[in-house]
């Protein structure tokens, strides 16, 4: 059996549209992300990125965006292609002997990052 051998995935963020730039606000949060090898906006609610499958997961990515008050596309198609991608890569980091329990211990975590986060400090504590 055939094992896909390609671990830097380049995949594109979908945010919700809305007039507030979150594409560029997420790139200057993941910017020291480990595991990051590339970013750019595509669209003021696209982001282009490039990372290791090895350290990250778009799961993994778009979670923690999601818990520091990103709104992401969740139009069908989006979603189709959410669950596509997260299934495949799972299934891959699995070939890999990426535990599952490992990849939930060295989670993303954003809220942690304080000096990064775009967001105003009144509105850290409300997210």
């Amino acid at each position: 059996m055939a094992v896909c051998k390609d671990i830097v995935k380049n995949r594109v963020l979908r945010f919700a549209r809305s007039g507030d730039n979150q594409a560029e606000k997420a790139m200057k949060l993941l910017a020291d992300v480990n595991g990051i090898e590339q970013m750019s906006v595509t669209s003021p609610n696209r982001l282009q990125i490039r990372y290791d499958l090895q350290h990250l997961s778009m799961q993994i990515l778009e979670s923690a965006l999601i818990q520091v008050g990103f709104k992401l596309d969740n139009s069908l198609i989006t979603r189709i292609k959410r669950a596509l991608c997260a299934y495949c890569e799972d299934a891959q980091r699995s070939t890999l002997g990426i535990e599952q329990a490992k990849a939930e211990h060295h989670a993303l975590s954003l809220s942690d990052r304080g000096t990064h986060d775009p967001r105003p400090d009144n509105w850290r504590h409300y997210v």
